[in-house]
């Protein structure tokens, strides 16, 4: 297991992911108010356990990039409110990058206000093309993450063939308007 998990480590698919992630943390911090970026937890990161890196707020809730289940998943950004309590996610092996083109369908929210902010702000649940259903499984596979998705699986389309930039400032609306929803860190009362 050990020489399974080294080589996933050092898998430039793997680092890819593992950036993309950092990197929508920091933009993250930048975008949200009151919100507050921690170091990189450098150890998680070298045994891909979590949480590796947080952003916290005052209120005491929190976006963990993070894995989950002893390591087996590798690539989640979660949002709890205060205290602790799960109120959404992001499956960062979902997302998939065609010579510098970004798709990601998100997939739908256990949480019913979640839920209703994707419904609002991406319109309704979508069917998976085939090449995206190939290309996150192939990603899943190799990451050995996650139950598989299928083309008769629907997602909310945060974003389709875009560019890095579209696929932030997308995404950074969309986690500000649950965080709205939730009433983290008084969003809610910003007109940002």
């Amino acid at each position: 297991m050990a020489e399974n998990n080294e080589t996933r480590l050092n898998n430039s698919l793997f680092k890819q992911h593992q950036k993309f992630g950092f990197d929508i943390m920091e933009y993250l911090a930048q975008f949200l108010d009151y919100a507050e970026l921690k170091e990189i937890d450098q150890q998680a990161v070298k045994s891909a356990n979590d949480p590796y890196q947080r952003i916290t707020f005052p209120d005491k809730s929190c976006i963990r990039y993070t894995s989950w289940d002893n390591a087996s998943k590798l690539f989640y950004i979660n949002l709890y409110s205060k205290p602790r309590k799960y109120i959404f996610e992001l499956d960062l092996t979902r997302l998939v990058c065609i010579e510098n083109k970004f798709t990601w369908y998100l997939a739908q929210p256990k949480n019913e206000k979640s839920k209703k902010v994707l419904k609002s702000e991406l319109n309704e649940l979508i069917e998976h093309p085939d090449y995206y259903v190939n290309k996150v499984n192939s990603q899943k596979e190799m990451f050995k993450q996650g139950r598989k998705i299928t083309t008769n699986e629907k997602g909310f389309l945060l974003i389709k063939d875009g560019s890095w930039e579209d696929l932030l400032k997308k995404l950074g609306t969309l986690i500000r308007e649950v965080c709205k929803e939730h009433n983290i860190a008084k969003l809610s009362d910003e007109n940002k």
